[in-house]
């Protein structure tokens, strides 16, 4: 959580300078695509969150990285987060833009857990109810979810709402369990004991 709200305070300023600049959307692809090469080779994520590696070595190969592959503003922030020792808040930073560009084109994002993955038409569907339900454009990112057995999970805001068959499952245990002293003095077998 503190990592998120130290993050918060980056990503707020990046997206308030690209907004000014009316480059939110592009900033944040180029730094997607960073945090994707960044993730793609470990030597390279090794390298630029290392606390060991001096600070001016790693501006310095991190500018020329990226010199011509991104913005200036999108360098100059990437330097910053080596300068200030946050390099490891990057990852939080690219989800952080994407929430706010959400939250700034009208849609809200919500967490889906199913069982099995659903085909693009179920998403859809299922982006078109939530959205007609919350009166706001619904954007469902799924993730796979096996335990669930069945159904779905989902999360919107702080709303959560459990539809799963496990989740059902547990509902039923919860209520035996809470009706059993109503049924007086019975056996696990269902007998009446005496």
């Amino acid at each position: 959580m503190l990592k998120g709200s130290i993050a918060n305070r980056y990503s707020t300023a990046l997206f308030s300078i690209a907004k000014e600049r009316g480059e939110q959307t592009s900033i944040t692809s180029e730094l997607d695509s960073v945090v994707a090469a960044l993730r793609s080779d470990v030597a390279l994520f090794g390298f630029y969150t290392s606390p060991v590696v001096d600070r001016r070595v790693k501006e310095q190969i991190v500018g020329s990285v990226l010199d011509r592959r991104a913005s200036e503003l999108l360098i100059n922030f990437v330097i910053l987060l080596v300068r200030k020792r946050r390099e490891n808040l990057i990852e939080i930073v690219a989800r952080q833009m994407h929430e706010m560009l959400d939250k700034e084109a009208g849609r809200e994002p919500a967490a889906v857990g199913a069982p099995m993955p659903l085909d693009a038409a179920k998403i859809g569907e299922l982006a078109q109810r939530l959205s007609r339900l919350y009166g706001r454009n619904i954007i469902p990112h799924t993730k796979i979810t096996p335990e669930l057995l069945g159904g779905l999970v989902v999360q919107v805001g702080d709303r959560y709402v459990d539809a799963s068959v496990s989740g059902k499952l547990e509902e039923l245990r919860r209520h035996l369990l809470a009706t059993a002293d109503t049924w007086g003095g019975t056996s696990p077998n269902g007998k009446r004991s005496t």
